[in-house]
């Protein structure tokens, strides 16, 4: 008898403990798709780390709660949350390039540049390629960004491109793509002291892009 008993309580506390488990899940979940239609962020992040607390193996909800980091930019859980995304989706694109723009974003450019070269391997998408000879300019890695950027003149797909540039003024300016990848090499010439080269390519992005307010500016300081 003690033992039928004990086997229906034991029964009742596996039943109760997964109906728990179920009931609180779905109350999250619900609270989550409030505070998405509500636009709250930090209700929306809370519900999906108890969300994730009940189901741990549940990629969706740690991409969903990567997600909410990256547009709030958050870039620090940002990638630590890819990283375990990868860790067990290792072909996850997206996740991949959350890792590198979190990088970027926190200042760590050899890291990222890595992570952006994984991603281009993958990909062969022209603005990872871009990103690339821009790092590689910034950490002054010269020779490998100006083969970049040439490549990435003679590929037929940058001819009408544009791309968003900052200015002195803080303000933001469209040009033409290769326009800007030529202005990118004329910054690598002058700083290698080659001035005389630095200026052909200032002229060619001015020739392609005329307004271009960064390389007029450059000129005239040479």
């Amino acid at each position: 008898m003690n033992k039928v008993i004990f086997f229906i309580l034991l029964s009742f506390t596996v039943i109760f403990k997964s109906y728990s488990q179920i009931s609180e899940f779905d109350l999250q979940n619900s609270i989550y798709k409030k505070a998405k239609s509500y636009n709250d962020p930090s209700v929306a992040i809370n519900s999906l780390y108890k969300m994730i607390a009940i189901q741990p193996e549940n990629v969706l909800l740690k991409d969903s709660l990567m997600r909410e980091y990256l547009t709030i930019s958050q870039w620090a859980p940002s990638y630590m949350i890819s990283r375990e995304i990868l860790a067990m989706q290792p072909n996850n694109l997206f996740a991949l390039e959350v890792s590198c723009i979190s990088l970027q974003n926190l200042g760590l450019k050899q890291q990222a540049l890595n992570e952006y070269e994984s991603l281009y391997l993958k990909s062969d998408r022209i603005d990872v390629l871009y990103t690339i000879s821009f790092l590689q300019f910034e950490l002054k890695n010269f020779t490998e960004s100006l083969t970049n950027l040439d490549i990435l003149i003679n590929n037929s797909e940058t001819e009408k491109m544009s791309v968003s540039v900052s200015k002195s003024d803080n303000s933001v300016q469209e040009v033409l793509i290769r326009a800007q990848l030529n202005y990118l090499k004329g910054l690598i010439y002058l700083e290698q002291s080659k001035n005389e080269d630095a200026k052909k390519y200032f002229n060619i992005a001015l020739t392609i892009s005329p307004d271009f307010q960064n390389a007029k500016d450059r000129l005239k300081s040479i």
